[in-house]
């Protein structure tokens, strides 16, 4: 009974002491003064000062907390204080407040019973960081003997809502700063050389993958700045309010050019179910946005929650293709590994759990560094991959140049040699029959020749057709006869030695027997329609007799050409002059 009375007068007297301000004391060194607060949440944000004043023992309790985390929230939170000078001279120091991207601050000082003085500070208003001094401060001026009572208001729309109230000297703030300054330069500086580094490479590459990074970098860096040098050195005033609301666009794009990044350097685009998610991403990514210019609609907390399980999937996908044999992908487990592990220990710091920045305030920093370090170092070596390809490549260009160059050397060869063979032989028979070769063997060696300088999987088939027939108009006396060429389409490199051998049996049966007095006209049309080709060659010559012809060497050669290696069919009109008409898929 006894214990249970000590206890609730225990508590009677806390309730009494909570109630009233509390006094804190100047000290020398730095002082968190949070945990010698009183503290009242606003959860509907609509609260003012003179509902405060007259609510504000009904309000407010003792804060036990070092460091205040409310993550992403609409909340106003309220601090009341009072600071006591118990020295015989007047002290002057700062209240500074440790989160440089508050939206609001204000400080609500007590002059008289019922007066008192509101100074504004936060983002979105235009009298801070006039001394170029990141965090938030308000001077703190307290005469011999005097106690001051304090209001202090914080909200924030535009980032987490957290921070430390820590009495300072001014002269202990700026050394702090240029310290912080100092390392964020240098930190920037880095990222920025980065930056230029792999935007050279690209230039001379035209690699995407370099494009994306580069790109990937610059909204990190972006992202990071906003809240520091930018508003700073950069930012005129004007610019303070539409900087708070581009979050959003800077944490989206930079996830959008890490998947286009990821998707170019390990070449995703060939799994689809794999690169379908990732677009996805991207699609949602571009849509928040495009909602986030809305003034209603500001989801920063989703979209940071989706931009952590975005990457934590691109680290999935890169454990699963180092899987399947993508060497690269290595690079990517380990880089975004680094950065998300960065983005978490930012993360839970925002939200006031365990963090890594606790400890060391610049651990974020060092993670995006080490990553970009080791992206730049797998781009670096990509490239070294690169040249090494490109040299095969073109030594293997060269060997191919060669081995047509030979061929046709070589079909030249077979030429001379029945040339020097046949040639004591006067057989006019024979002789026709040297020209049909040699047409033959032309016809392919135009196709070997124009394969090995053009180095395409199709060739220029008007050219190709052009080359034909005026090499077997040299070889028949054939100056008054007109060939028309009506070529719309080409052909792959395959078709085109069948076709060019087809050809030349047909042009050089109407030089032959087409024209009594070598002089009349040929049309050749190529063209593709509904995905098959159409050969017709036609002349204006005397015809012949198809039921009695069509056993004869070269109609024979046409067609087993035609249904066997192109898997068309042939049809031949020979009643008025003669025309073949060759179509195949």
């Amino acid at each position: 009974m006894i214990f249970k009375i000590f206890i609730l007068l225990s508590t009677f007297f806390i309730s009494l002491l909570s109630a009233e301000s509390i006094n804190i004391t100047f000290s020398e060194e730095p002082v968190n003064i949070l945990k010698q607060t009183e503290i009242y949440v606003d959860k509907e944000n609509r609260d003012d000062f003179k509902y405060i004043l007259e609510n504000n023992k009904n309000l407010f309790k003792a804060n036990e907390k070092e460091l205040l985390h409310f993550g992403y929230s609409p909340n106003v939170i309220w601090l009341k204080f009072s600071i006591k000078n118990p020295s015989n001279s007047e002290v002057n120091k700062v209240l500074e407040i440790s989160n440089q991207m508050l939206d609001n601050i204000f400080l609500y000082t007590k002059v008289s019973d019922s007066n008192y003085t509101k100074e504004e500070n936060g983002i979105l208003h235009n009298n801070i960081f006039d001394e170029n001094i990141f965090n938030m401060y308000f001077d703190i001026s307290i005469k011999p003997g005097e106690t001051k009572e304090y209001y202090l208001k914080v909200s924030s729309l535009s980032c987490a809502l957290y921070f430390k109230a820590n009495l300072i000297s001014k002269d202990k703030l700026y050394k702090k700063e240029i310290n912080h300054q100092l390392i964020l330069a240098l930190f920037f500086s880095s990222i920025i050389t980065l930056i230029i580094y792999n935007l050279f490479i690209y230039f001379f590459t035209r690699d995407k993958a370099y494009l994306y990074y580069v790109l990937y970098l610059v909204f990190t860096t972006l992202e990071h700045l906003s809240y520091t040098l930018f508003n700073l050195y950069i930012y005129p005033r004007v610019l303070y309010d539409i900087d708070t609301h581009l979050t959003i666009f800077y944490i989206s794009s930079l996830l959008i050019f890490a998947i286009l990044f990821t998707r170019e350097f390990l070449n995703v685009k060939k799994y689809k179910k794999i690169d379908s998610i990732f677009k996805a991403i991207i699609i949602l990514n571009i849509i928040f946005i495009v909602l986030s210019a809305l003034p209603a609609f500001y989801p920063l907390e989703l979209v940071v929650s989706l931009g952590m399980l975005a990457f934590i999937y691109l680290i999935g996908v890169s454990f699963y293709l180092l899987y399947v044999g993508e060497r690269n992908a290595k690079y990517m487990i380990i880089g975004w590994s680094i950065s998300v592990f960065g983005w978490v220990m930012q993360g839970s710091y925002d939200s006031g759990s365990w963090s890594l920045i606790n400890t060391y305030p610049y651990f974020f920093e060092i993670a995006i560094f080490a990553e970009a370090i080791l992206f730049s170092v797998a781009l670096a070596n990509k490239l070294n991959t690169t040249k090494e390809l490109k040299k095969s490549v073109q030594t293997n260009k060269i060997l191919t140049k060669e081995l047509h160059h030979r061929v046709k050397n070589n079909m030249q060869f077979i030429i001379s040699m029945y040339r020097l063979k046949l040639a004591k032989f006067s057989n006019r028979d024979i002789s026709d029959s040297l020209k049909e070769v040699e047409g033959t063997i032309q016809a392919m060696s135009a196709t070997h020749e124009m394969l090995y300088s053009q180095e395409m999987n199709s060739i220029d088939t008007k050219d190709y057709f052009t080359t034909l027939t005026e090499s077997l108009k040299n070889s028949y006396n054939t100056a008054k006869v007109d060939i028309n060429l009506n070529i719309t389409t080409d052909l792959n490199i395959d078709d085109s030695i069948y076709v060019g051998i087809i050809l030349n049996e047909l042009l050089t049966n109407s030089f032959k027997y087409a024209f009594e007095n070598n002089s009349g006209e040929i049309k050749i049309s190529l063209s593709k329609r509904n995905g098959n080709y159409e050969l017709i060659v036609s002349d204006n010559g005397a015809g012949f007799d198809v039921e009695k012809e069509t056993n004869t060497f070269g109609i024979e050669l046409i067609k087993a050409l035609v249904h066997d290696e192109l898997n068309g069919k042939v049809t031949i009109n020979a009643k008025s002059g003669c025309k073949y008409t060759i179509v195949w898929r």
